[in-house]
């Protein structure tokens, strides 16, 4: 996954739309070559289908919604940087900051944006993690290069929620061994779901669900997301809370029902 301008500056420079893509843990190693298998060209996403495998990738992935403000976030991508002298360029630098929260434009697009003084030309496209755990939770869109002052060292990002939808019908998302946090939809309908299947479950049937607080809707309850293989997953969702704060509610099938729609209705 990429950024899609960067993927559109290169194929402009060249008519095989074919990408060559670096590692930045082996500087001179040979480029994995790589196609375009999806584009978001409105979130500023590219999906490439590479014909080799990347000695790692990422596995935890969580919602950008799911992120607290002022958590600690990391960048490391390629860096365009004006050294002087003999000295060798350097190939990448690790950039720190601040996540913010989201921001809307106004063809409705919602990007992420954190606070960073060392975001590089270059780094378009790269992850922006979270330190506590890894996990991603967005991509590098741009650098907001301001001219009065306001909003100094702010950094757009793509979302992970616009990510998870690019790779849909690409990335096995249930099988592909990535852990998705944060996105509660898929887990309140498995949940439902399951209830419904279960032998002797009927209306007035109750069952013991641990549910925690969502950052963005006062008062509610989300469920935890569920594992790729169905269950439900109590791994903390990034509101702060560990996993022994979280509250046990006497639910019904019918609330269990009513929640999974309301859930796939704000999406």
């Amino acid at each position: 996954m990429t950024a899609w301008h960067v993927v559109q500056a290169t194929l402009a420079l060249g008519d095989d739309e074919v990408l060559r893509v670096d590692r930045l843990s082996h500087p001179g190693a040979e480029r994995i070559t790589a196609r375009v298998a999806a584009e978001d060209r409105r979130a500023d996403l590219a999906l490439l289908k590479a014909e080799a495998s990347f000695p790692a990738s990422a596995r935890l992935l969580r919602g950008a919604r799911t992120v607290k403000q002022s958590e600690p976030v990391t960048v490391v991508g390629h860096a365009v940087v004006q050294e002087v002298g003999d000295r060798a360029p350097v190939v990448w630098v690790e950039a720190l900051g601040e996540w913010q929260g989201e921001a809307s434009r106004s063809d409705g697009v919602v990007l992420g944006r954190f606070y960073s003084r060392d975001i590089l030309s270059g780094m378009s496209g790269a992850p922006v993690r979270q330190r506590s755990d890894d996990s991603v939770v967005g991509v590098v869109s741009a650098r907001y290069n301001t001219s009065d002052g306001w909003l100094v060292h702010s950094v757009w990002a793509s979302r992970v929620e616009e990510l998870r939808s690019l790779c849909a019908g690409h990335v096995d998302l249930g099988g592909s061994g990535i852990q998705w946090i944060g996105f509660t939809a898929g887990a309140a309908t498995a949940v439902a779901e399951s209830v419904l299947r279960k032998p002797g479950t009927g209306p007035g049937s109750e069952i013991r669900v641990e549910t925690a607080r969502a950052p963005d809707q006062d008062g509610a309850q989300v469920l935890p997301p569920a594992s790729p293989g169905g269950a439900v997953d109590a791994t903390p969702t990034g509101t702060g809370g560990a996993v022994s704060d979280a509250i046990t509610e006497e639910v019904t099938q019918s609330a269990l029902a009513r929640a999974a729609r309301w859930f796939l209705d704000s999406l």
